[in-house]
């Protein structure tokens, strides 16, 4: 039905995987991302060149079921808490692989595995950038990402899934994700790509610098 999808999603080929639609710049969420974006990155530094929403049924799919698989066994305010918006760096060319495919946390590992080997999400920007590689003509990419976060502890670089929430219990749930810190958590690493749905895509570049004589 049309309400399971976003309401700002356009009408598109049921046989294509994906579409990216560019977000008009007076949009409120082109608004709500820039904020967010640079809240930790410096406009002085960076300028957003555009913004894309990433439209895959398939992928909002099972995010939406695992969502609502997730919800049924929250309290109230830990469902509202279940869901971030995050934000995951990366190369320009993976970004069609992460539209088509979701995040796969069995190579998102590459660069970091500090917290455990699962894709990394990040509340800041400005960490994100570290993992967003330049594009031969200048462009950096960085996810805006739906990310079911849950119950989560913290990790460590052994893990290859969370830890259960009863050690010694063989038939405990298992948390949901691993943080860096567990009062104040700025990274999330997730081991089950239905947890995640590349929301966005911000394209930006590295403002040139003036100089005055």
């Amino acid at each position: 039905s049309p309400s399971f999808y976003p309401e700002t999603w356009i009408g598109m080929d049921p046989a294509q995987d994906f579409i990216q639609v560019p977000v008009l710049k007076e949009d409120k969420s082109y608004r709500t991302i820039y904020n967010l974006f640079h809240k930790t990155v410096p406009e002085t530094k960076y300028k957003i060149l555009k913004i894309l929403r990433v439209q895959n049924q398939f992928l909002w799919e099972k995010y939406k079921r695992k969502k609502e698989y997730m919800s049924k066994k929250m309290s109230g305010l830990d469902r509202i808490m279940n869901e971030r918006h995050l934000f995951h760096g990366t190369s320009q060319d993976v970004v069609d692989g992460i539209c088509k495919h979701n995040f796969d946390p069995r190579v998102c590992g590459k660069h970091a595995t500090m917290f455990g080997q699962g894709s990394y999400f990040a509340r800041k920007a400005s960490y994100s950038h570290n993992f967003s590689k330049r594009s031969p003509k200048g462009v950096h990419f960085m996810f805006l990402a739906k990310v079911l976060t849950g119950r989560y502890t913290v990790g460590n670089h052994t893990m290859r899934r969370p830890p259960p929430v009863e050690p010694g219990s063989i038939t405990s749930d298992l948390y949901d994700s691993c943080v860096d810190n567990y009062f104040e958590p700025q990274i999330f690493v997730i081991f089950n790509d239905d947890q995640s749905y590349p929301y966005f895509i911000i394209q930006y570049e590295e403002v040139s610098s003036t100089v005055s004589i």
